[in-house]
């Protein structure tokens, strides 16, 4: 089976290559518009140029979307991947969507919940890009949408090096009340297996199906911040007030924002500038919101990676981006246990 993975080149997409290049029954061809994915074949493609698809999708047998970046790139390059894919005669897509699509409920939820677009221009554009998903199956497609919550895990700068830089700050800590919302964390392999299920599907009917994908024993923000800063040896850990999160998030966040930019674009490099917390963070670690993933573990037969070795090779991993500062940390793979 050929798979195009679009997005190839970021956390989940790269991850996902290199699984299927290992399976012995598929094959990845990488797209993305940045740069190349070393072990699999890649191709540059923009998802919203419909002739750079049309040539990425000859001999396709399967497209894998991972797309991220701006709401153009997610919801328009949604619709044309939806009508190119079809012209194309490849009807098999998997879809990464998100538990954004859940806009502002709280509890537990399954899939089965209404779309709602109201958290902001990322939830609008995935809420988008799953109509357009589902007008693909309309027209005789089979679609398999993943409805991840927070991706973690070995590599992710987003849920481990951003978090733990900020604890190593003091930045962050217990929250309290405002820290209480549940986290749905979820291991990227775990994700790349909910694609490699859907895609070893040999009874791909047209339609769509659907499925939430967080750990169940995921744990509430609090606890996995206090379980990383010790982990990585940002301790005392902090506890700190709602108010002094939201004077961080509305008054420093702005200029960090700025000085990063500018340290980009003029240095190439913004690592020494304080990572700048965005507000809408604030509003996530506070929700009581809890993805019912048993659909994905009933009908993929997922088995999810533990807390605790995720935890444990998530610190490894960032403590191993700083020479000389790693401490007694054991290193778990996959399938491992804590002793």
């Amino acid at each position: 089976m050929k798979v195009l993975v679009l997005g190839g080149s970021g956390y989940v997409g790269s991850r996902l290559c290199a699984l299927l290049a290992a399976s012995g029954w598929a094959t990845p061809v990488a797209g993305s518009s940045r740069r190349t994915v070393a072990g699999a074949e890649a191709v540059r493609v923009d998802t919203r140029d419909a002739a750079a698809l049309r040539t990425a999708l000859r001999d396709v047998d399967a497209v894998v979307n991972c797309v991220a970046g701006n709401a153009a790139a997610i919801g328009e390059g949604a619709r044309v991947l939806a009508r190119t894919a079809l012209e194309a005669g490849c009807r098999r897509i998997v879809h990464l969507s998100s538990m954004a699509v859940y806009g502002t409920v709280e509890g537990r939820v399954d899939e089965s919940t209404a779309l709602d677009g109201s958290l902001g221009w990322y939830a609008q554009a995935k809420c988008e890009a799953e109509r357009h998903m589902n007008g693909f199956a309309e027209r005789g497609g089979a679609v398999t949408i993943l409805r991840p919550g927070c991706v973690w895990g070995p590599g992710s700068d987003l849920w481990v090096g951003r978090i733990a830089r900020f604890l190593q700050a003091g930045r962050l800590g217990d929250l309290g009340a405002a820290g209480d919302g549940w986290s749905n964390l979820v291991h990227v392999d775990d994700v790349c297996q909910a694609v490699l299920a859907a895609l070893r599907d040999a009874d791909a009917r047209p339609g769509v199906r659907t499925y939430n994908l967080a750990a169940p024993d995921s744990p509430r923000w609090n606890e996995y911040f206090v379980d990383l800063a010790l982990a990585i040896g940002a301790t005392p850990v902090r506890r700190l007030s709602s108010r002094q999160l939201r004077l961080d998030a509305m008054l420093a966040g702005p200029p960090l924002k700025v000085a990063e930019i500018l340290a980009k674009r003029l240095l190439g490099d913004a690592r020494f500038v304080p990572v700048p917390l965005p507000p809408n963070l604030l509003g996530l670690w506070e929700r009581h919101l809890r993805l019912d993933a048993s659909r994905a573990s009933r009908e993929l037969g997922l088995q999810w990676t533990p807390y605790a070795v995720t935890l444990q090779q998530s610190a490894a991993w960032f403590l191993q981006q700083r020479p000389g500062s790693l401490p007694d940390v054991t290193v778990l793979r996959g399938g491992d246990s804590p002793t």
